[in-house]
């Protein structure tokens, strides 16, 4: 079998899991128990960080209420000691004696030899009120409070970002020579998954998805290692994950590479293409990008043509099919002699919520803007109508909050911060 029929292969495991069809080879079985552990781990570690937000938690309720009882046992025992000192000056009362009585006028006697600023000293000593705790005793307990519950606070967030390093060194681990191995789309052969090249900059907010950045990893890792091979892409989505703008970050990080020769990139949907008489308004693309929506639904005949016309000898451009793996797959089934000008295939996984923030974080820094963790949360909130892991959705709305925030900079006579609020969501 020709190493770029890799793509069509891939289409038809996949296919073939979702009906729970058999026949799978080994390295399919392999890697959908590989997607598999990733979705439980990424599970466990959610509740994980579940577990460890309650027990903090806890932690702070226990403390607030050991102040609270310090406090509380501090009154009681200067309730005890005013009542025994009243006690015992009603039980001397009444055990007088002569003898006792000579005794103290002596003591008085010393007494009145004492230094006026001493007896002045001593008269002010006074038994604390056990119903009453006094103004400077409150403020200091609030503050006690309050500098625990920053500790607390500070403890939580080194915790926190101690697991993002460890995330990170585990990360590059992976990536790094003699870590974690795939399948070279061309040549079959293992090799390292390596990293996003650093002139894909459109690409690097994928990595964060561990669903789907070893996809996109390999992928482009794949091109830049075969220049000469076709760069034409499949990536297929499940009903409304929207995937063209993964397309257009594949087109724009061809150009930044230099993989194409222009920064052009032209989207058509199936069916408009269908209608098309012809492509010379195609001719315009020269050295570019084509994305075809929902691509599924493309006469077989029309894209063929399609692929004549961007062949290097006539337009030179890449053609990047997007759409539904079902309909994907039953069209390279029904049309092999397509199959081979497709090498590469980026299967995208359901996205779940943090993903998506994690997306969000990545496009937000591609953009140029800041945002600060209330911003992200009131993100996850919009979420909620969006259909799950759709990224074209979401990334129209985190356009559309960007507009906001430079209109509302603007009007304020504010030029370039490009600070992301809650208000801007």
């Amino acid at each position: 079998m020709k190493p770029f029929r890799n793509a069509y292969e891939a289409i038809k495991r996949l296919l073939a899991s979702i009906f729970k069809k058999g026949g799978e080879d080994d390295k399919y079985q392999e890697s959908e128990a590989e997607i598999k552990a990733r979705e439980e781990a990424e599970k466990k570690a959610a509740e994980e960080k579940e577990k460890e937000e309650a027990a903090a938690r806890e932690r702070e309720k226990a403390e607030r209420d050991r102040v609270v009882q310090q406090v509380k046992n501090a009154a009681n025992k200067g309730k005890g000691t005013g009542a025994g000192a009243k006690t015992g000056t009603k039980t001397e009362t009444k055990s007088e004696t002569k003898a006792e009585a000579k005794t103290e006028a002596k003591a008085d006697n010393k007494q009145a030899q004492q230094k006026p600023s001493q007896q002045k000293q001593k008269s002010k000593v006074k038994a604390p009120d056990a119903d009453y705790v006094s103004k400077s005793d409150q403020e200091a307990y609030d503050e006690e409070v309050k500098r625990r519950l920053e500790r607390a606070a500070k403890r939580e967030r080194e915790e926190k970002k101690a697991e993002q390093r460890a995330a990170r060194r585990e990360m590059e681990a992976q990536n790094s020579v003699g870590g974690k191995k795939v399948i070279d789309p061309v040549t079959g052969d293992e090799v390292p998954l390596g990293t996003i090249p650093a002139e894909a900059v459109y690409l690097k907010k994928y990595s964060r998805i561990p669903t789907t950045s070893d996809a996109v990893i390999t992928a482009i890792n794949s091109i830049v290692r075969h220049p000469d091979m076709s760069k034409n892409i499949v990536i297929l989505g499940r009903n409304g994950f929207g995937t063209v703008k993964v397309g257009e970050d594949f087109a724009r990080s061809f150009f930044a590479m230099g993989l194409v020769a222009s920064d052009k990139i032209a989207k058509i949907r199936a069916k408009q293409l269908n209608k098309m008489p012809n492509l010379e308004k195609l001719n315009g693309l020269k050295g570019g990008c084509l994305i075809i929506e929902n691509s599924g639904l493309v006469q077989p005949e029309k894209l063929v043509e399609v692929i004549k016309n961007s062949d290097p000898a006539v337009n030179d451009y890449v053609v990047i099919l997007t759409g539904e793996i079902d309909s994907l797959a039953a069209f390279f089934e029904d049309n092999p002699e397509i199959v081979d000008q497709f090498i590469y295939l980026v299967d995208i996984h359901r996205i779940n919520e943090r993903g998506m923030i994690a997306l969000a974080r990545g496009y937000v820094k591609e953009k140029g803007f800041t945002a600060d963790k209330a911003v992200y949360e009131k993100l996850k909130g919009t979420l909620a109508s969006m259909e799950e892991g759709n990224i074209d959705r979401f990334v129209e709305f985190l356009d559309g909050a960007m507009k906001k925030c430079e209109d509302r900079e603007k009007s304020d006579g504010i030029t370039g911060k490009k600070e992301l609020l809650p208000q801007d969501i």
